[in-house]
């Protein structure tokens, strides 16, 4: 998923948005721990927290469910003084403490709501004028509504992102359906027989390709796709997959190198030479 990450170091960069990594940061642990080790995912997304708190700095994370752990686990920690407890004596090991001074931000919320359509629209230099796309905005954009998730219920920021580099959305059947990554180390036929589902609705729908916000879906629905047709007895056409921040530093003028677009495992390659 390094195209995700760089590519939107680059349009953030020329956005105006000021990035400092965090040393040692680490995964937040919704997906390797949430199940299997409970407290040891909540002690690792609180030290990610606690680590940007020391900084003085928010965190903003490009992965739907980052940005979820974050919200969950916080959410936990200000309602369970047990397990607040237990979480800072591991913290102090390190000489750290969870004090929820941290905020988090979502990518999308950055783009979206903070710098807003217009500078984006502004920011085109090549505008994407003929193109529609299908959009996949992510479970997690939306979901859990308790816990007040960037978008939704009705998600209509990736779309609206999308039309600000001129391109058109619309929708398509299981637009809001999960990808099926959260399944694959479970259950992998079913995993993609999910994300199958979806590529089908929107090859069918005649589009140009599928533009994700998720890193976890663009992993899924762009290097799984042999693995898909597969699962579903057809190999069909292939689906062109492209994260947001790819498919806006192309509109900015970038080269597709500087976007990591040379790791799509999806056809890309029309996308880029119309561009």
């Amino acid at each position: 998923m390094f195209s995700c990450l760089a590519s939107a170091r680059e349009v953030l960069n020329r956005l105006g948005v000021g990035l400092q990594t965090m040393d040692g940061s680490s995964c937040c642990g919704y997906q390797s721990y949430r199940l299997s080790s409970p407290v040891t995912w909540k002690y690792l997304t609180a030290r990610n927290l606690a680590l940007a708190a020391r900084m003085g700095h928010d965190i903003l994370t490009n992965c739907n469910d980052c940005y979820l752990s974050f919200r969950k686990v916080g959410k936990e920690l200000a309602d369970d003084p047990h397990l607040k407890g237990i979480v800072d004596d591991a913290l102090r090991l390190e000489g750290l403490e969870y004090n929820a001074k941290a905020g988090v931000c979502h990518i999308a919320e950055v783009l979206h709501d903070r710098i807003g359509l217009k500078r984006i629209t502004e920011a085109v230099v090549k505008p994407l004028k003929g193109f529609r796309f299908a959009t996949q905005p992510g479970c997690h954009m939306f979901r859990p509504e308790e816990l007040a998730m960037p978008d939704g219920p009705e998600p209509r920021k990736l779309d609206e992102l999308v039309e600000a580099l001129g391109a058109e959305t619309s929708d398509y059947p299981h637009r809001l359906d999960c990808c099926g990554s959260p399944m694959q180390a479970s259950d992998e036929e079913a995993s993609l027989r999910v994300a199958d589902r979806k590529l089908r609705s929107v090859r069918d729908g005649g589009f140009d390709g599928i533009v994700t916000i998720c890193p976890h879906c663009f992993r899924t629905l762009d290097a799984g796709q042999g693995g898909t047709g597969a699962a579903s007895g057809d190999e069909g056409k292939r689906v062109p997959v492209i994260h947001y921040t790819q498919l806006l530093g192309l509109a900015m003028g970038f080269s597709p190198a500087r976007l990591g677009l040379q790791f799509n495992m999806s056809p890309v390659g029309g996308i880029i030479d119309r561009v």
